[in-house]
Parts: C-alpha cells; sequence; structure tokens
C-alpha cells in the first residue's frame, strides 16, 4: 500500500482529499500544518506528498523545498487557487512532480495522483534493475582488485572509444566472456541499439546460415514467412558470436564476406543488405591453435582478432574472491534468497579450491550453500568442495601426530579437523609472512576482520620470523 501525506491548511477540504484517496485504497495521512509536516516526514517516509500552495508561516513552494532537502527523490503534488503560468513554473522548477488548480474535479486529481505514484514504480524498478544487471551481467565476473582484471577495465575503457573494431574474447568456459562483451556495448556509442546473442555451439549447422543472415519466403521447407537474421536484428549495436570456433567451413568464409563487405544475402534472397554492426567473438578454445590444426580459417581469425582481450581462470586470480564472494552473495539476496555470510573457514576453502568451471561455479557452489545452510552463516559443510568431480582443493601437507593413533585421535571426524587446522594455519602464515605481517592487511587479503585474525594468531602461537605451534 503506497503511502501520502496531505497537506492543507483548510481542514475540511483536507479531510475531504484524504476520504477520496483512502477509499482508493491508499494509506493516507493528513495536516493543517505544514510545520508538523516537515517534522512527520523526518521521522516516516510517503510515497508521495500533496499540499496546498497558500498557507499561513509556510507555504506550499517552501514546504516543497525543506521536504526535498530531507528526500532528494520525493514526489510532491502542489494544489492551488492561483493557477497561473507562474506558480506553475516555479512549482515545477523547485521539483514538483505536477500541480492540479482548484476547484479540481475527483477524476482529475486521482489521474494526477495514479500517474505519480506509477512514476514512483517506474523509478523503483530502475533502481532495482540497474543494481541487479550490474552484479548480474556485467560487474560479478569481472569484478576484482586483481592486476589481470584492472587490465581487462582498462582494455574495455580503450575499445569503448572506437565502436567499430571487432574483438576477440578467449578464456575458459565459466570465467566471464559474454559479460565483458557486455560491458564493451554498454560502454560504447552502440549502447542504445541492441546486443545481440549467438551460441555458435548451440545452433544446428544446417540452420546456423538462417539464423545469420536470416531468410525469405518459400527459401526451404518450413520457411513459410521472411524472417530477418541475427546480423539485420543487430543493426547500429552489437553482435556477439560466443563459441565461434564451433562454426562449420562454410559458414567461415561467409562470415568473413560480411566482416570485411558489411554486406549479406538473405538465404534464398537476392538482394544485398548492408549493416552497421560490431562484432565481437568469443572462444572457450585457443584460435591459434584451432588455426595451425586446419579447424579455423587463419584470415578469419585475424579478421576478428583485431582487438584481442583474455580473461584469465578464477585459480589465476584468486585474490579477487573475497569481493566475488561478497557481490555474489549480494546478487542473490536482490533476487529473493536469504541473506547469509560465509564463515572464515568457508571462505578458507573456497581460496583453496581450483575452479575448473571458474566464476560461474562459484556462483552455483554459493547458490547450493544457501540451499543447504540452516542459518545466516555458510560453513564448509554447505560447501561440499570435496565430493565434486572436479580437482580436489588443493591444500598445504598436513602434519600427522607422530604418536600411535588411539581410536580417539585417529577417528576420521579428528583427522578432518587437524587437516581443516593445519591448513587455516598455513594459509594464515603464508598470508602474513607475504603482508610483512601488516595484520591489517592480511585480514583485508584473507576477508576476516582485524580481530578474528588476531584471535587465530594467537590460537596458532603464530610470531613474526619463528616457527608456530598448531
Amino acid at each position: 500500500m503506497h503511502s501520502i501525506l496531505i497537506v492543507d491548511d483548510e481542514k475540511i477540504e483536507a479531510g475531504i482529499l484524504g476520504e477520496i484517496l483512502t477509499h482508493e485504497g491508499f494509506d493516507v495521512t493528513t495536516l493543517t500544518d505544514p510545520g508538523q509536516a516537515v517534522t512527520l516526514a523526518q521521522q516516516q517516509s510517503f510515497d508521495l506528498i500533496v499540499t496546498d500552495l497558500m498557507m499561513p508561516k509556510i507555504d506550499g513552494i517552501e514546504l516543497l523545498q525543506r521536504l526535498r532537502k530531507i528526500h532528494p527523490d520525493l514526489l510532491v503534488i502542489i494544489m492551488t487557487a492561483y493557477g497561473t503560468i507562474e506558480t506553475a513554473v516555479k512549482a515545477m522548477r523547485q521539483g514538483a512532480f505536477d500541480y492540479v488548480t482548484k476547484p479540481f474535479s475527483k477524476e482529475e486529481l486521482l489521474i494526477t495522483v495514479h500517474r505519480a505514484i506509477k512514476n514512483l514504480e517506474i523509478l523503483r524498478e530502475n533502481v532495482y534493475l540497474k543494481e541487479k544487471l550490474g552484479l548480474d551481467q556485467i560487474s560479478v565476473s569481472i569484478i576484482g582488485k586483481s592486476e589481470a582484471i584492472q587490465n581487462i577495465h582498462r582494455m574495455i575503457a580503450r575499445i569503448a572509444q572506437d565502436d567499430k573494431a571487432t574483438v576477440l574474447i578467449q578464456g575458459e568456459t565459466g570465467t566471464g566472456k559474454e559479460l565483458v562483451a557486455r560491458s564493451v556495448h554498454q560502454m560504447s556509442l552502440r549502447k542504445d541499439a541492441p546486443f545481440i546473442v549467438v551460441n555458435c555451439a548451440a545452433i544446428p549447422a544446417g540452420l546456423m546460415e538462417s539464423e545469420f543472415f536470416g531468410h525469405e519466403k518459400g527459401a526451404f521447407t518450413g520457411a513459410t514467412t521472411a524472417k530477418p537474421g541475427r546480423f539485420e536484428l543487430a543493426n547500429r549495436g552489437t553482435l556477439f558470436l560466443d563459441e565461434v570456433a564451433e562454426m562449420n567451413a562454410d559458414l567461415q568464409g561467409k562470415l568473413l564476406r560480411v566482416l570485411q563487405t558489411r554486406e549479406f544475402e538473405r538465404v534464398g534472397g537476392t538482394r544485398t543488405q548492408q549493416v552497421n554492426v560490431r562484432v565481437i567473438a568469443a572462444s572457450n578454445k585457443i584460435l591459434q591453435e584451432e588455426v595451425r590444426a586446419g579447424r579455423f580459417r587463419e584470415d578469419l581469425f585475424y579478421r576478428l582478432n583485431v582487438v584481442p582481450i583474455t580473461v584469465p581462470p578464477l585459480r589465476e586470480r584468486k585474490e579477487d574472491i573475497p569481493l566475488l564472494v561478497e557481490c555474489i552473495l549480494k546478487k542473490f539476496h536482490l533476487e529473493g534468497k536469504r541473506k547469509v555470510q560465509v564463515s572464515p573457514e568457508a571462505l578458507n576453502a573456497l581460496l583453496q579450491y581450483n575452479y575448473p568451471g571458474n566464476v560461474r561455479e562459484l556462483e552455483n557452489l554459493l547458490e547450493r550453500a544457501i540451499v543447504l545452510s540452516d542459518g545466516k552463516i555458510i560453513t564448509p559443510r554447505e560447501l561440499h568442495l570435496f565430493s565434486m568431480d572436479a580437482p580436489s582443493p588443493t591444500i598445504p601437507a598436513v602434519s600427522v601426530p607422530a604418536a600411535p593413533l588411539t581410536a580417539k585421535t585417529g577417528s576420521l571426524k579428528e583427522i578432518g579437523r587437524l587437516a581443516a587446522e593445519e591448513a587455516e594455519r598455513a594459509l594464515l602464515l603464508e598470508t602474513l609472512r607475504r603482508t610483512n605481517w601488516n595484520r591489517v592487511k592480511a585480514a583485508k587479503e584473507l576477508g576476516i576482520d582485524y580481530k578474528t585474525l588476531r584471535l587465530k594468531i594467537h590460537r596458532y602461537n603464530l610470531t613474526p620470523g619463528g616457527d608456530s605451534t598448531p
């Protein structure tokens, strides 16, 4: 239910307005003192303010100014019996959403109010979508403070200045190649035009030419209507060719021609069409090796490889994992999942893992952990890193006690605990040494707070320049 505050020094008129809007399903508060309105606005938020213009002590324009200092995005509708252009212009310049002239009809008031509420809903939806898209489509896979990711950001900024150069993005599956492509598109002059994706590995060879260039009616069995291809759909925008190495030799030649001339014909058609498209290609295979093996045309490779970008695997930029975890969990929370945190032990396990599936696998691990966790903290138990078919996490060698193992000390549970403690101790010591025992910096790298780090240093008896005792 949307909340509306009505401010009118005429008590009867304020009451009538309140009844009208309450009947429409709004949560309405009415005041006759504009000073009280300012005080109330500081204590609670309203979706819309409807205020009279001419009031003693504080008029509607001054009230508008005070309210917008408290809530800069607040929507305000001004009611005035002095419906001159000057009054309306002044109110709008001060940030009023709209104004209505007294005497106004019930229908006129409701139309204006509903339009303001609709505007509010659109603004809120846009804020949500921008935040969600920023995390989901761009930020998550290419976020980080590592030098490799910073180089990619700098490259994207440079590419954005030229919206015609072809880009080739290479990297393992799950590293975020499509997200890099979207970032290039959204930072370029083509950002308001379409971004069209073609997964070359998912389209059957017999349909690929039609998907790329479209077809005319009757071009083949089943072509009951003419259909534009992806190049046409991407005109003035960006065409992203994912897994371009999967294209057959015939289509590679036709793609080369389009890249050279920016012209093509639909399947079954004779009319040559021209397009203004930036092409971004991506591959999880090393195209140079595909060229040497004779599976990819050398001339097409050079045509695509005008601006090369290599996205590093996650195992080569593990310093980005704490920030990635934070952003992924925030994204999940925006999508309606429970708000959770990762325990220091779980983060330690994530830092040790090799991630054959890269950032995509990290997202899947965290999403599954949210489902499996009972509370608000994800522990190593919910991650199930060791039970996966992928390579096991690399952990430091475990120091097994030299004394014979008894049934108590030699239980699988006890050995697992010793292994986890030894891995944690080794990671702490390595990080502290790498940061020259700068505990603030070490805590930041480990993704834990300073107090937790101090407790762990004390627990494992870690000392600068000396050995430690678990």
